[in-house]
């Protein structure tokens, strides 16, 4: 296959790594192709969506118990707090402060239209002490509470405070709040997704994840936290080009390597891609992470 100087650059080539990966199915050839649909579909777009949305697959949201409702990087996420508010259904945000800090005019501007449809919702910081009790009175008042599951997690975060769950055809370590939080404030969580649907986008959610009874903490932390993934895995297995994080992953201290004693760098081989580093050229082979300068 003829590559271009595009399928010659880092962007690509870790993208690529990840989701060979992750989805070996796809061939080394399918890979160009993704990679051109995933940067369009993600390109930047506006918080405030012109498109026409439609709820009624989770409008039982707006008269429930609060809950915890997990978002993904799937496409429009960013627009879909706004969507929620329009909507009345009442909610306040659980993030990364890095996240809040790097979008934060935009985070302020979507909570003051907030604020003007009386819909107004807080932002909490992962990292606060008081999170959980901030969490506490957010549920108390009747809230739900909103988290973003996967994208946000630094290289700062200890392997070993993660939990290890099957992701696609290898496995992940994630953060555990989310089950935590469950666990401690006795609310399901609630995974919710979008997708086109005859000129709209529609929101719907996955089975609702409760506390079985009887089940320990640590149960219920591995147990839910794989099911909130399994959703996750359900919407991008044949579209993989609909996640934002495949160009990222390697930032997130999420997953571990292994390696054979021999790699073959041998640039007529397709897991080979020829790369410059610094000012030198070399090799990367995308199936095992490694680089050879020539």
């Amino acid at each position: 296959m003829m590559f271009t100087e595009q399928y010659h650059s880092w962007d690509y080539a870790v993208f690529s790594a990840h989701l060979y990966r992750y989805l070996p199915q796809w061939t080394w050839q399918d890979h160009p192709r993704i990679y051109q649909k995933w940067a369009h579909y993600h390109r930047p777009k506006p918080l405030q969506s012109k498109s026409r949305w439609s709820i009624e697959s989770i409008s039982a949201l707006l008269n429930d118990d609060p809950k915890i409702l997990v978002l993904y990087h799937l496409g429009m996420h960013a627009c879909i707090p706004q969507i929620l508010a329009q909507h009345n259904i009442q909610f306040d945000i659980l993030m990364d402060r890095k996240v809040y800090v790097k979008h934060q005019h935009g985070m302020s501007a979507l909570r003051d239209k907030a604020d003007r449809q009386k819909a107004a919702y807080r932002f909490l910081m992962s990292d606060d002490p008081a999170v959980l009790l901030k969490a506490r009175t957010t549920i108390r008042a009747g809230r739900h509470l909103l988290i973003f599951a996967d994208g946000n997690s630094g290289t700062s975060d200890a392997m070993d405070r993660k939990l290890k769950v099957n992701f696609l055809e290898s496995d992940l370590y994630v953060r555990t709040g989310i089950a935590i939080l469950s666990f401690l404030l006795q609310i399901p969580i609630v995974p919710i997704a979008h997708e086109w649907d005859q000129g709209h986008y529609r929101l719907f959610s996955g089975g609702s994840i409760s506390r079985l009874p009887k089940e320990e903490r640590e149960e219920y932390i591995k147990r839910s936290m794989q099911l909130v993934f399994n959703f996750l895995t359900d919407q991008i297995k044949d579209k993989p080009w609909s996640w934002e994080c495949w160009g990222y992953l390697h930032r997130q201290n999420c997953y571990t390597l292994s390696y054979p004693e021999e790699i073959e760098f041998n640039p007529d081989l397709e897991e080979n891609i020829r790369l410059r580093l610094g000012d030198q050229a070399g090799i990367f082979n995308r199936k095992y992470f490694c680089y050879q300068f020539e």
